[in-house]
């Protein structure tokens, strides 16, 4: 997981996928899921999130190493 200067997050498929599993999002929801993230930390090397399911109240959180330019 990454995420750049401008705040945009990269998944690969698969942190994608993990993503919706640890959330417990069905796969009918992965078009439009419940999710809200919201960035909880940012230092000159990562930025930390909260991904909640706002369906279920389940939240994880989530580490991003900032891309070099």
């Amino acid at each position: 997981m990454r995420i750049d200067e401008e705040g945009n997050m990269e998944l690969s498929a698969e942190e994608n996928q993990r993503l919706m599993d640890q959330l417990e999002i069905a796969p009918q929801d992965y078009e439009d899921p419940p999710v809200e993230i919201e960035c909880i930390l940012m230092d000159d090397q990562a930025a930390t999130f909260t991904a909640l399911n706002t369906d279920t109240g389940k939240t994880i959180e989530l580490v991003f190493d900032l891309m070099a330019d």
